[in-house]
């Protein structure tokens, strides 16, 4: 199993970048249903640490898969058109993974609250600021539905070159 991508295969980094991203991104984007599932069991801070560890995760590890990407250019090749919507719809990924953990962060110090990673005070509390949690969470609101509605995309397109394309990139990612 290489480390790098080939042309017929993603290499094993991108592959675990990309689906520990997609499980953490999923679980993250989820949390408001698991906030009222564990609410008689944590705290509200208790739930908020963990939202921000994962969603501070994610962040890191956008990072290194944006160096990553720079490293290892994709080999993998596609008609244009498909390739210019993949570039396309990676960016808006990426956009919202960049924005996404900024506008959290935003919310939170807006908010005067402190920001953890794995237990971790990466940000003290601070002043309250309204008008910056409102315009975080607003964003961070705004940008959730959004990212639901890339995935899905992003979910679609594979299936439609798996299926419709007959490409097999479910398998070159899989």
């Amino acid at each position: 199993m290489s480390m790098m991508d080939a042309d017929n295969r993603y290499g094993a980094v991108s592959r675990a970048l990309h689906w520990s991203m997609a499980i953490l991104l999923l679980v993250n984007l989820s949390s408001e249903v698991w906030f009222e599932a564990l609410e008689h069991r944590w705290s509200d801070s208790d739930l908020m640490a963990w939202h921000q560890t994962l969603g501070l995760t994610v962040f890191g590890l956008l990072l290194f898969r944006l160096a990553w990407r720079w490293v290892n250019r994709s080999k993998i090749s596609m008609p244009e058109n498909w390739a210019r919507m993949a570039k396309i719809g990676h960016l808006a990924l990426y956009g919202l993974m960049i924005l996404m953990p900024l506008s959290g962060l935003a919310t939170s110090l807006g908010e005067g609250d402190p920001v953890s990673l794995f237990g971790w005070m990466v940000f003290a509390p601070g002043p309250e600021m309204e008008w910056l949690e409102d315009a975080g969470e607003e964003i961070h609101e705004v940008l959730a539905t959004v990212f639901w509605a890339a995935i899905g995309i992003h979910v679609a397109a594979a299936l439609a070159h798996q299926f419709w394309l007959g490409d097999r990139v479910m398998k070159r990612m899989a």
